[in-house]
């Protein structure tokens, strides 16, 4: 099959459905904002480092919240039982919005949130959650910001290309995710997670969460470039790439003691990364994201990215990359990115 009838085909398929412009929902989340207000009160270490108008307002006016039960149980749940990271958020996106705050789904993953015998802890700060949510003090809280929340909203949906990213993701992958959820996080840290959460009909809803990489007059701001590619590219693709790390586990610690070196694993710990097959998905997933930015924001961008990965012990990626452009340069061959991985695995061999 000639480029010219791929080309047809693939028109064909977008439009059945695939790789036409998902609906993005970008929103700032209460139930988020909630957490990270008593993350923020327990100096939770991921809480952004970036002077703000939330945290000047936590400060000056809502101090009193401080000692709240919430913030005490976050602090024994997170330094005692592993309650961090991307456990917290997901654990959250299960439950209905305040203040009812019920569990209505479910994550894709089968890992515990915390141990089994401190279950009731969860309970009880789920409990404590609402409590603090609706606390008169927090609610005069949110009035506050509620005009900052709508500023911040709407500086990121001003983007010409924003709405596209789910597209440019369903093309390059070759698969249609069931919806994609932007949370906008004023006090998350400079980053973000990616989550997979199972609605009530059976859906999967896919969620990118982010915070800011700077401030305007203390107005938290999401710049274009760090959102769209560094982030949102990236924190979305895991949902297309993470299935495959238990699919083809065997074949990628095979992969190893080729790969792993001491090197490595030092600069993948300064990244968060322990293992070698979260590792090795990260740096593919990178390679891919960076792929991406290319085809859809130029040469300049990828290879501003390109230069980052190296400079974190990331130069791995640079070696990945060049496998990928097999990937497409015969998508005749290969439709989806799925089919493709078990090549990929054999050439890194």
């Amino acid at each position: 099959m000639n480029k010219t009838i791929f080309q047809i085909v693939f028109l064909l398929m977008s439009l059945n459905g695939l790789g036409q412009d998902s609906k993005l929902n970008i929103t700032i989340d209460e139930r988020i904002e909630t957490l990270y207000a008593v993350a923020y009160f327990n100096d939770y270490f991921l809480v952004n480092n970036h002077e703000n108008l939330y945290k000047k307002t936590l400060q000056k006016n809502f101090q009193k919240l401080k000692t709240h039960k919430a913030v005490e149980l976050f602090d024994s749940l997170s330094t005692k039982y592993n309650f961090s990271y991307n456990r917290t958020v997901e654990w959250i996106l299960q439950y209905s919005n305040f203040p009812e705050f019920k569990k209505i789904k479910e994550k894709v993953d089968d890992y515990e949130i915390v141990p089994n015998a401190k279950k009731h802890l969860i309970e009880e700060f789920r409990l404590e959650l609402i409590k603090f949510n609706q606390d008169s003090l927090f609610q005069k809280y949110l009035r506050v910001v509620e005009p900052l929340n709508k500023k911040v909203v709407s500086q990121v949906k001003s983007s010409d290309t924003i709405y596209k990213l789910p597209s440019f993701l369903e093309e390059y992958y070759g698969e249609k995710l069931n919806s994609y959820h932007l949370i906008l996080s004023p006090l998350i840290h400079a980053g973000g997670f990616n989550s997979e959460i199972i609605n009530e009909k059976g859906e999967s809803e896919v969620y990118a969460l982010l915070g800011p990489n700077g401030e305007i007059d203390f107005v938290p701001y999401f710049d274009k470039d760090f959102v769209e590619t560094d982030l949102i590219l990236h924190e979305f693709g895991h949902s297309f790439v993470n299935p495959l790390i238990e699919k083809y586990s065997k074949e990628i610690e095979g992969l190893n003691s080729k790969y792993y070196s001491i090197e490595l694993k030092e600069n993948a710990k300064n990244q968060g990364y322990n293992a070698w097959k979260y590792v090795f998905n990260e740096l593919l997933l990178r390679a891919i994201t960076i792929h991406i930015a290319e085809q859809k924001f130029g040469k300049e961008k990828a290879e501003k990215l390109l230069g980052f990965e190296k400079s974190i012990g990331f130069g791995l990626v640079e070696k990945i990359l060049g496998i990928l452009k097999g990937y497409e340069l015969n998508r005749n061959t290969y439709r989806t990115f799925n089919e493709f991985y078990p090549e990929l695995i054999k050439q890194m061999k």
